[in-house]
């Protein structure tokens, strides 16, 4: 049978309900079954000594200006968030920006055909993936030996060797925590700071890395703990923050993506535990939790990136991390999940469009957070705050909801760090110390602009 576009396509009017939207999809994805196993063959040629490449896909931003542009874009990406099309971001609200992963040939050609055919507008950002990853390892690799620690990428064993040499030299102050094992053995490492560690405060829990291919987020809580703990003794500012509250930091969530992306697949965001009954490795991290679980925001296909596992709480790397925030229970009094990129600062809900019952406090203490991140930053750097429901999508399962409706922690966000699109995941190692230092900023004053119950 042939497929053309006309048969496979919206109506340019708009969509007038849901069940349309979905039929619309089920055309989509029929689309790609089509020539799903041309693009199979061509991703098996382009794998080099078993990495991944991505030799000419291309990174589209694509901005829609109606809803029904905007639904059909939802619609791709509920089948599509995967080696096919990969969404690097995506939105409900029309006029934002998102940005797509496509794959050569055949697959661009039929995508972007279909975003014309729907008055669409895209641009390139990224014309040969392949050719920008190997440009940004040549420069990470060539970086000059006398740099800064933290103006580098490092891999995971690096990193837990940093944490073990901090704790060590601030062991008044530090010390290390091991949460449990990931799926593929490797420990869940963490460390906790204090300006003493005999007289436990209020805690704040940051996590960063959920996402593996998120690397500045991980760069990001290594800059940070040396702050909290270098600058102690000089800084009155860090101690009036550790003075108020504990932290403890994980640096790397999701540690066998994480060393996935170092090895084998540059672009790789989810766990690396396998799905009974499918070809397709992994789950999202951030969609596993076990508060609305399974909802609209997250993917029942375990291809998909945003795939919410085969249920509710069942990754290892979540129980661990779950069970040690459970332990905590009314000395958890905020947390932090760093991801890149988009330069947001969201909290609860991401499940539902209505309005948590703390909003106010949270829009109050977000504004607080984004301003001093621009006005201290030292970058004049600009980021969009809100209930991400409000100023993103919908999305379910995720941590921050998780430890918002079921631990009932107040101050709850998630960050995504720089930029807005120019580099995407393959931020320039240059950009790695503005961007941790402004979200430093950010973090000290969402500690001092909390209210909690002894203040």
């Amino acid at each position: 049978m042939r497929i053309t576009l006309c048969s496979l396509g919206y109506t340019k009017r708009r969509v007038a309900s849901v069940a349309r939207v979905e039929a619309t999809a089920m055309r989509i994805r029929f689309v790609v079954m089509a020539f799903g196993s041309l693009f199979f063959l061509t991703y098996l040629v382009k794998c080099i000594d078993s990495r991944k490449v991505y030799i000419g896909h291309k990174v589209l931003r694509v901005i829609p200006k109606t809803k029904a542009q905007v639904d059909f874009l939802r619609s791709l990406h509920s089948f599509f968030n995967n080696e096919v099309v990969d969404f690097w971001t995506h939105s409900s609200l029309r006029g934002t920006p998102v940005d797509i992963r496509l794959a050569p040939g055949q697959v661009y050609r039929n995508i972007t055909s279909l975003l014309n055919s729907h008055n669409i507008k895209f641009q390139v950002q990224i014309s040969d993936l392949q050719s920008a990853i190997k440009r940004k390892n040549r420069n990470w690799r060539n970086k000059r030996e006398e740099s800064s620690w933290f103006e580098k990428y490092h891999t995971l064993a690096e990193i837990f060797s940093k944490l073990e040499e901090t704790a060590a030299r601030f062991k008044e102050r530090v010390r290390m925590i091991t949460f449990g094992k990931s799926y593929e053995g490797r420990q869940l490492k963490a460390v906790e700071i204090g300006s003493t560690l005999h007289i436990p405060k209020p805690l704040v829990f940051i996590n960063c890395g959920i996402h593996a291919r998120e690397w500045v987020s991980p760069a990001t809580c290594m800059y940070i703990i040396d702050q909290l703990t270098s600058r102690y003794s000089d800084d009155i500012t860090v101690q009036q923050v550790l003075n108020k509250v504990d932290f403890v930091i994980m640096p790397v969530f999701n540690v066998d993506g994480y060393v996935y992306t170092w090895g084998k697949d540059r672009m790789w965001r989810k766990s690396r535990s396998l799905n009974p009954g499918s070809q397709c490795v992994g789950a999202d991290l951030n969609r596993n939790w076990g508060f609305r679980w399974g909802e609209p925001g997250a993917s029942s296909h375990p291809c998909s990136d945003s795939y919410h596992g085969n249920s509710a709480m069942s990754e290892e790397e979540v129980q661990a991390v779950a069970k040690y925030l459970e332990s905590l229970g009314r000395r958890l009094v905020a947390f932090l999940d760093i991801h890149s990129y988009s330069q947001m600062l969201m909290f609860p809900w991401g499940y539902t469009k209505a309005h948590c019952k703390d909003y106010l406090e949270l829009m109050r203490v977000s504004k607080a957070v984004v301003d001093a991140i621009k006005t201290k930053g030292g970058d004049n750097t600009s980021y969009v705050f809100g209930q991400t429901s409000d100023i993103l999508y919908i999305e379910s399962g995720t941590m921050k909801d998780y430890l918002y409706g079921h631990l009932k922690v107040k101050y709850t966000f998630s960050m995504e760090l720089r930029d807005t699109g120019r580099h995407g995941f393959l931020l320039p190692t240059r950009l790695i110390v503005p961007t941790a230092r402004e979200a430093f900023e950010g973090i000290k004053a969402l500690v001092l602009n909390m209210q909690l119950n002894d203040q």
